[in-house]
C-alpha cells in the first residue's frame, strides 16, 4: 500500500461551503460538499489517475510521510 500526501481546504462558492482536496504527490485535485465527500472523491481521483498513468508512481520520490500540519498566515 502506498501513501499520498493529501490536503483538504474549506472554501466558499456562491455563498456555500465547498471542500477542495488535492493530492500533493500527483498534482490531482477533487472536491466535495463536505469534508467526507471530498476525501472520498480524492481517493477515487487518485485511484483513477494511477490506473490511467501507472508510470507516475515511479516518479514519486520515496520518502517517509510527515504528519499533517495546519498553518494559517495573515497578510
Amino acid at each position: 500500500m502506498k501513501g499520498f500526501d493529501i490536503i483538504i481546504n474549506e472554501e466558499e462558492l456562491n455563498g456555500k461551503p465547498i471542500f477542495i482536496a488535492r493530492c500533493l504527490n500527483l498534482d490531482v485535485t477533487s472536491q466535495g460538499k463536505s469534508y467526507e465527500e471530498a476525501e472520498k472523491n480524492i481517493k477515487e481521483a487518485v485511484h483513477l489517475f494511477i490506473n490511467t498513468y501507472p508510470d507516475a508512481l515511479q516518479e514519486i520520490p520515496k520518502r517517509e510521510l510527515y504528519p499533517p500540519m495546519l498553518t494559517k498566515i495573515f497578510l
